[in-house]
């Protein structure tokens, strides 16, 4: 008889699947109709009219399906129906219902949602816009829609295959071997959820993926017109369609990655805002082959030249946004990424592999076969012409493009490579170096290229013509060079070059706008080209002169959790233990750790960090703020701490702070629980033992001993350790206990550290072999609070935020002239 569960909400559950079912046969008949309405355009117009009405009726259908999922999925959500494992794997009750939303996107279904859900809308505008190019358009991203709706499907096939994962699996179907899961009333004993990962519990996390998400989706109009153009063999039809598209998928794609950079950037403790970590690399690929497929696109608009590589772009671009989920959701990358998918998507694998065959296919399938009749100019371009400049730009991002690729897919190839050379091909071990030491070059290049080819024209450009601004362009950036490297300190001959080439590209621009764009609606490609090196000039001065100002001068290995001795010793160096009301000085400032709060709707812990300038001479405090660094403790029932950082923001820099580790529950003031006995320290010279209130550093063994305790007799073995006691604000004394043998009995000779430290330090023995000492320490008072702190420097941070919002301002500066203009070319 099978079992009653008790108190299961299952109808928004059989919902769920039947707009699942819906959404993927929408989709499939609408793909099916509009390949039928293309096949049909020109031998019966008529017909083909009937198959476009079903196709637009069935995408409408399978696009109110996504909706219905969405509404339905969130609904689960945010009322808590743990019977439901999404629900209860993503969220629980105490997370705040602004960050209920976070949940919907933090497993591979929700995700995926998101990414159907952007295609829907964005294939409603194409199917009311695409006018001659709908149906074959639209057959594709319909095609596109019906490979998404599978990943979401939940059909298992024998074998272990299954496609897809659905949403609204119960949890006793996902557990079934639990024993909780034999008890008709299972959810009396499940109180709560699982939760939503710490990292997400950010504001940046609740608007971060949609804009990433329509980025990735937007990168899929440029493709299906592309293919498009192919299919019918009319490559005119598809330019301004495929111009406006794209130039909207740079402007929102490229906000939605550095959008992930600002969450980084305030979530993560890795002191920045990109990493080269595989899953940012993933999202920047795509887009740098989608800007270049733009200006080669600008190309083929104004010359006719250039058809075969724009084409290429767009399809490698979309090609590569499916590479990039298979890279992120299979658990391929393994440990390599903070924030990709690990074991949950190892079952998608082999269903994105065949999406990315069935894109790539349609696509290049189609050059293949148009390759013969496909436009082309056999004639070479001349050299001082924008099309050659803009063609050999572009060709720089897409090598620039491999390079990322290749070396962030090395989990991927290294096992091939493994069996053929038989030598182990590993990740880098510092990825940012191995980024930054190629991609610099091409940064070099792209700004000086942003920069000078504004000037030069289609065809035919003048040199004489231009000579004369150019000049005043070249003094102007060479000036700016010099001052700007002397001002903020810039040396390296390869930074001063980027530097260089910044300042070039940001005066070119602006006098290019100004002289010869006046109109607002022609300044689009100034803009972003303006943004661009605005961009640039602030990774610059922030990557090369930020400054940890939380120095450890006094030496030893903090309590940080760190294994790895290196990493700890590093670690140790750039960051500062700060007790409880003491003032510790960092850089101009000193900082003081006021106590943390906890709130009963917030998991976080708070922890109050006053900054104050003061004056060197009077005392005086010039300024002062607090800072409010934040960490999940335990979390998820882990052990362990999660920080999240807190910044003071100024118009040229940042202070950036987080808490790397702390002494123990909030609000807890601890005491001694063995005050009766010592702790053993095992220590080298120079070695450091932190106590509540201090430190002491083991200095070296002395055998000359002269203390009023100690009287010697005939055949003592003695020995003294000398130690010298710090608290955080210098120096305090030096102790030297005592231990000696005397009739072959151990005898020790305590001494005390001082008495606002209130702890009692003995030698307890030699270790010969070791060349050590144990040393054992007995504290005597209460415990202070503590917290280790990183304190960083971010200069002119702002124009990293700046130029994103500006580049991204003039590609729908661009959209918006592009849309408007009627058949006649862009020249600017």
């Amino acid at each position: 008889m099978q079992t009653q569960f008790i108190g299961e909400h299952l109808l928004p559950g059989q919902l769920g699947h039947f707009f699942v079912v819906l959404s993927f046969i929408g989709s499939l008949l609408s793909a099916f109709a509009y390949f039928r309405a293309a096949r049909c355009e020109t031998i019966d117009p008529a017909l083909s009219n009937r198959w476009l009405a079903i196709a637009r009726n069935s995408f409408i259908i399978h696009s109110a399906a996504i909706i219905a999922i969405f509404i339905t999925l969130y609904y689960i959500i945010t009322n808590h129906l743990f019977e439901y494992h999404y629900a209860w794997a993503h969220s629980d009750r105490s997370l705040p219902s602004k960050y209920l939303l976070s949940c919907f996107w933090e497993g591979q279904q929700g995700s995926f949602l998101l990414w159907m859900f952007w295609h829907s809308v964005l294939g409603m505008i194409v199917m009311f816009r695409a006018k001659a190019l709908e149906s074959r358009a639209m057959a594709i991203i319909a095609l596109v829609q019906v490979c998404l709706s599978t990943t979401v499907l939940g059909i298992y096939l024998p074998g272990d295959l299954q496609i897809g994962t659905s949403p609204f699996l119960l949890l006793r179907h996902q557990m079934q071997e639990a024993p909780i899961f034999q008890q008709a009333d299972y959810l009396s004993m499940i109180k709560d959820g699982n939760g939503l990962n710490v990292l997400l519990q950010n504001y940046w996390m609740v608007i971060h993926p949609p804009v990433l998400f329509l980025g990735f989706a937007s990168t899929l109009i440029p493709f299906a017109f592309a293919v498009a153009a192919l299919w019918k063999g009319d490559y005119k039809l598809f330019i301004k369609p495929a111009l406006s598209w794209a130039l909207f998928s740079g402007a929102v794609f490229g906000t939605g990655i550095m959008m992930g950079g600002a969450w980084a950037y305030e979530s993560l403790n890795f002191g920045g805002y990109w990493a080269w970590d595989p899953v940012e690399n993933a999202s920047l690929v795509p887009w740098m082959i989608m800007v270049a497929g733009i200006h080669t696109l600008l190309i083929f608009r104004a010359t006719g030249r250039s058809l075969v590589i724009t084409l290429f772009f767009f399809i490698l671009s979309y090609v590569a946004v499916w590479y990039s989920t298979f890279l992120t959701r299979t658990g391929v990358l393994g440990d390599t990424s903070v924030h990709a998918f690990t074991g949950e998507g190892k079952s998608l694998s082999w269903q994105l592999l065949i999406f990315i065959a069935i894109v790539a296919v349609c696509g290049y399938g189609l050059m293949i076969w148009r390759r013969k009749t496909m436009p082309r100019i056999k004639t070479e371009e001349a050299l001082w012409t924008r099309e050659f400049w803009m063609f050999i730009g572009s060709f720089v991002l897409l090598l620039a493009a491999v390079q990322i690729s290749i070396s962030t897919s090395i989990p991927v190839w290294s096992p091939l490579a493994k069996a053929i050379t038989g030598k182990d091909v590993a990740p880098p071990i510092d990825p940012v170096a191995h980024y930054n030491n190629i991609q610099i070059w091409v940064a070099v290049f792209i700004t000086l290229f942003c920069g000078g080819v504004l000037y030069l024209k289609y065809k035919q450009t003048s040199l004489r013509s231009i000579a004369r601004i150019f000049s005043i362009v070249l003094g102007v950036s060479i000036v700016l060079t010099i001052s700007t490297a002397v001002i903020q300190g810039i040396d390296g001959w390869q930074f001063i070059l980027l530097l260089f080439s910044a300042c070039f590209c940001i005066t070119a621009t602006v006098v290019y706008a100004f002289s010869s764009q006046k109109s607002l609606k022609k300044m689009g490609p100034s803009l972003s080209h303006f943004g661009f090196g605005v961009l640039i000039l602030g990774i610059l001065i922030t990557g090369r002169k930020k400054e940890v100002i939380s120095l450890n001068t006094l030496g030893g290995i903090l309590p940080l959790g760190e294994t790895d001795t290196r990493k700890a010793m590093k670690e140790s160096q750039e960051n500062v233990m700060l007790y409880e009301d003491i003032a510790v000085a960092m850089s101009d400032y000193w900082a003081t750790y006021k106590g943390d709060s906890v709130s009963a709707t917030d998991p976080r812990t708070f922890y109050k960090v006053l900054f104050q300038r003061r004056d060197s001479a009077t005392g005086k405090v010039l300024e002062s703020f607090s800072l409010y660094p934040d960490a999940f403790i335990n979390p998820k029932g882990q052990e362990g701490l999660s920080a999240n950082p807190s910044s003071r923001h100024y118009w040229n820099r940042d202070i950036f702070t987080y808490v790397s580790s702390v002494s123990g529950k909030p609000n807890e003031v601890r005491v001694s629980q063995a005050t009766d006995t010592f702790k053993h320290f095992t220590v080298h010279r120079g070695d450091t033992i932190y106590l509540s209130k201090a430190f002491i550093v083991f200095k070296d063994f002395n055998t000359q001993i002269s203390d009023s305790r100690y009287t010697a007799a005939p055949g003592d073995v003695v020995v003294g350790a000398q130690i010298e006691v710090y608290n955080l604000e210098g120096k305090i004394n030096t102790v030297q206990p005592v231990y000696y043998i005397r009739n072959q009995a151990e005898n020790f000779i305590d001494d005390t550290l001082s008495s606002s430290v209130g702890a009692i330090v003995r030698l307890g023995k030699v270790i010969p072999e070791e060349n050590a000492a144990d040393i054992q320490v007995k504290e005597i008072e209460q415990h202070k609070r503590w917290i280790v702190l990183k304190a960083i420097v971010f200069p002119h941070i702002n124009l990293v935020w700046a130029g994103t919002i500006l580049m991204s301002l003039g590609f729908l500066l661009s959209m918006w002239r592009s849309i408007s203009k009627k058949g006649k070319a862009l020249k600017g």
